[in-house]
């Protein structure tokens, strides 16, 4: 009450002079001069940063254990999706060869003579005509496997089947003019006959 008959313009509820700060009342009744009033306010700005905390990370167990979780759960999605692919893929490759064999196979003849060759360390035969045998000796034919028989296929036919998987077995003779003669063979001066049977 004493106040507001002093200083009319006083507000008790917020202790400035009707919205003024402190500072400005101050340099309105001359008291400090306009460098101090900014510099209070400066040094009021810095003490007021200087007290605000930096935001610190706090870590969450939980948050941390869903994604770990997360990130397995992430790889072993990725790894059933390459095993499944790579299932389809196999599969692919064997529908695509047991097409081109079916397709391209020799009729065998079981009454002919018998073509010998060595397949994954076992000697095996499929029965041929003379002229078909001659052919695979000089590599113009090919002997594919598919399931546990062999078939008789031209040359391009077994190529096209290695190249498209790897492990099937194929057998391909060198061409006469493919064989590369060794110049350390002692034997390179004597040819092997084409109708070598045994």
């Amino acid at each position: 009450m004493l106040w507001s008959m002093f200083f009319p313009f006083y507000n008790v509820g917020d202790g400035s002079f009707m919205g003024n700060s402190f500072q400005d009342q101050f340099l309105k009744l001359g008291l400090v001069d306009k460098k101090q009033v900014n510099k209070a306010k400066k040094q009021k700005h810095q003490k007021k940063k200087k007290q605000i905390p930096k935001k610190q990370v706090i870590v969450d167990e939980n948050v941390l254990l869903a994604q770990e979780a997360l990130a397995k759960k992430k790889k072993r999605s990725q790894e059933l999706n390459r095993l499944r692919e790579e299932k389809l893929k196999k599969r692919e490759e064997a529908a695509v060869i047991k097409q081109l064999i079916e397709k391209h196979k020799l009729e065998k003849d079981d009454k002919g003579s018998a073509y010998r060759f060595n397949a994954f360390g076992k000697i095996q035969r499929v029965f041929v005509t003379k002229e078909m045998a001659a052919q695979l000796s000089s590599g113009q034919l090919a002997v594919v496997g598919l399931g546990n028989s062999y078939e008789v296929v031209p040359r391009v036919i077994g190529e096209k089947i290695r190249t498209i998987k790897g492990d099937v077995f194929v057998l391909v003779n060198s061409l006469p003019d493919e064989k590369g003669v060794d110049s350390d063979d002692p034997y390179a001066d004597y040819e092997v006959p084409d109708d070598l049977m045994w």
